[in-house]
């Protein structure tokens, strides 16, 4: 077993799952695998708004038209 050295670019705020991906992706020989971790905890504020707004607009209600029958053609 290699052993792993944690370079520049790790975080002091990772979390173990942090940790856990940085190890994976080193033993499987990714380039910058503290890069690719790092990107992946950035945020995603566009899709923080959208679903903020989202959550704000309410959908129409849709009402239920009773269909009508008429009883002397049915029959």
């Amino acid at each position: 077993m290699t052993a792993l050295i944690i370079r520049r670019g790790v975080g002091r705020d990772w979390t173990a799952a942090d940790y856990d991906s940085y190890t994976v992706l080193a033993e499987l020989g990714t380039p910058r695998p503290a890069a690719l971790v790092s990107r992946a905890r950035r945020g995603r504020p566009l899709r923080r708004a959208i679903r903020a707004a989202l959550r704000t607009v309410k959908a129409p209600a849709v009402t239920a038209v009773p269909a009508v029958v008429d009883r002397g053609l049915a029959r």
